[in-house]
């Protein structure tokens, strides 16, 4: 198998893990039409000299790009809707164009026999459906992307008297940046809990709705959170975390980071909105908010901050429903169901990988 992705730090390696992993001709972010075509016709050329038994596509550019070269070259496609993404809530008149087109485009790619879409939330299932951009049969749900329960695991301080709060994400607006900020700062001057925030994520200035590094520090400053950065070690910190906050209005799928919160024994507070709500159980794994609603958030934190066995208990839960639904072995075994029913050669391809 080969894995083509568009990389956002250097790699020497070409292989991962017994994969072939390398750099996709798809970028990341829309650059223009010119870069485009040129991006789809090498995606053409790389695809007609592969020859694969099968092509399966993340996110929605390389599923617009794939699924095309696929319909044209007779391919078994997978696409993976890990989130519709801010093109299906267009604000402006050029959106609701580029939405008609991603549509038809949609429907076109997911109308071979030999074509399957996997999907995260239940949302973005309905979304497809009765849009009549794919019919039911084609859709398989997937718990998100797995977590590897073995590397996340609880690790609490036992006996400590300090409850920490982490929030970590992509540092963009539509994930509740402001709104975590604003409520953790009036939590700390309202109250003397004993609690300490923080935020852990990357810029990504490709976003429209990326916020700056020194924004975040100050909003950070002002409001008695501490700034992390971005952490290659997230899953330490996790272990150590009481509260998990995702306070998300981005089209979501299904977060991982809330999977690996749930994994490492965290009471979730995140919002009743697609994709989040269905990482959590709530009022048993942790709390859902409104989006956008500071308040409500503050009224959440004062909730979990004022009863800690019940932090406790959620994050037990948490930690149940994870083996239960995301132990990624499972969903690796679905996606390679998937393939043995698309491959066009009938292969047993999970044999080929082990």
């Amino acid at each position: 198998m080969t894995v083509f992705a568009d990389f956002t730090r250097p790699h020497k390696e070409e292989t991962y893990n017994g994969f072939s992993f390398l750099q996709s001709p798809i970028g990341r972010v829309y650059d223009g039409l010119y870069s485009s075509c040129i991006e789809f016709f090498a995606t053409l050329r790389l695809i007609k000299c592969e020859r694969p038994s099968l092509v399966h596509a993340v996110t929605i550019k390389p599923i617009l790009f794939l699924g095309i070269v696929c319909l044209i070259l007779r391919i078994p496609f997978i696409a993976s809707i890990s989130g519709l993404g801010p093109g299906f809530s267009p604000a402006s008149f050029e959106g609701k164009v580029r939405l008609l087109i991603i549509k038809s485009l949609y429907w076109l790619i997911f109308l071979p026999k030999k074509t399957k879409v996997i999907c995260q939330s239940l949302n973005d299932a309905d979304v497809l459906i009765n849009a009549g951009l794919v019919s039911a049969e084609k859709i398989t749900m997937v718990p998100g992307s797995g977590v590897d329960l073995e590397e996340y695991l609880p690790r609490k301080c036992l006996g400590s008297d300090v409850t920490s709060v982490l929030m970590a994400s992509r540092l963009l607006a539509e994930k509740g940046v402001r709104e975590f900020c604003v409520a953790a700062g009036t939590i700390t001057k309202k109250y003397d809990f004993n609690v300490y925030f923080s935020l852990a994520g990357p810029v990504d200035y490709d976003s429209p709705s990326s916020m700056s590094e020194e924004q975040v520090i100050e909003m950070c400053k002002s409001n008695n959170v501490q700034f992390l950065g971005n952490r290659s070690d997230l899953k330490d910190i996790l272990a150590m975390t009481d509260i998990f906050v995702l306070p998300s209005y981005y089209a979501e799928g299904l977060p991982k980071v809330l999977l690996e919160a749930a994994a490492c024994g965290c009471a979730v507070i995140t919002t009743d909105h697609p994709g989040c709500r269905d990482a959590i159980v709530s009022g048993s794994t942790g709390v859902l908010i409104p989006i956008k609603d500071s308040t409500a958030l503050e009224n959440a934190f004062q909730s979990l901050l004022s009863d800690p066995e019940l932090v406790v208990s959620m994050g037990q839960a948490g930690r149940k429903i994870a083996e239960q639904r995301y132990c990624i072995s499972k969903v690796i075994d679905i996606h390679f169901s998937i393939y043995n029913d698309c491959s066009s050669a009938g292969e047993n391809l999970r044999s080929k990988t082990n």
